[in-house]
């Protein structure tokens, strides 16, 4: 991981001699911008790993996944159709550390094991693509040596505990989920490359831009 620094457009430091590499890790605190990230640089052509969207899948009603969270947690974390109600898993999960610990360990493997799967397609079917694997707990589940280079998302806890407001959640759950992940400033130590989201959308956008430029570079 490089350690040169440069200045983008917020007057964040950012790095900028980063080696140009075929998969980057994408993480970053919980509502600081990874989603968001990941479409932008999805319209600048690169291949999206997105573990959330894998743990969608692995989670579908029936599928072994399912079954084990069901088992554990019992139906009380279905909705009438059946289906895991995430918000329903978070909001007990995520006021006990020992109930956390258990999801992720009975579904990480799994998901990553898929993601794998699916960066290793991809480098077969397009050896030259940029390819960007999106893991909110990459850090905590000490998946750093998978990647060449690693992209945070941070913004400050303010700007977090607004936009979780914004999306419905109590404060209280609010701020144990935002507990529940290490703090962006220990995120962004073991990073590469910070882009900080607290301002506007297009201030966001101009710094992916920089990072895609970067990134790019001989």
């Amino acid at each position: 991981m490089s350690p040169a620094r440069m200045r983008c457009g917020s007057g964040m430091s950012v790095p900028s001699a980063m080696p140009v590499s075929s998969c980057i890790g994408l993480t970053g605190g919980i509502a600081a911008g990874k989603s968001t990230t990941s479409e932008r640089l999805r319209r600048w052509g690169w291949f999206v790993v997105d573990s959330d969207e894998i743990a969608h899948e692995l989670m579908a009603p029936g599928g072994e996944t399912w079954q084990k969270l069901v088992d554990v947690f019992g139906e009380r974390i279905l909705n009438e159709e059946k289906a895991i109600d995430r918000k329903k898993l978070g909001s007990i999960v995520f006021r006990d550390p020992q109930l956390r610990e258990t999801l992720n360990r009975l579904t990480h493997p799994a998901i990553i094991e898929k993601w794998r799967k699916e960066v290793a397609d991809l480098r077969a079917r397009n050896p030259n693509g940029k390819i960007v694997v999106s893991v909110p707990l990459l850090h905590e589940a000490g998946l750093e040596g998978e990647f060449e280079t690693i992209l945070c998302i941070g913004c400050s806890y303010a700007t977090q505990l607004r936009r979780l407001l914004t999306r419905g959640l109590e404060r209280e759950e609010a701020e144990a989920r935002i507990k529940s992940q290490w703090p962006i400033e220990k995120k962004a130590a073991r990073s590469d490359v910070l882009l900080w989201n607290d301002g506007s959308l297009e201030l966001l956008e101009q710094q992916i831009s920089r990072f895609v430029l970067v990134s790019s570079s001989p």
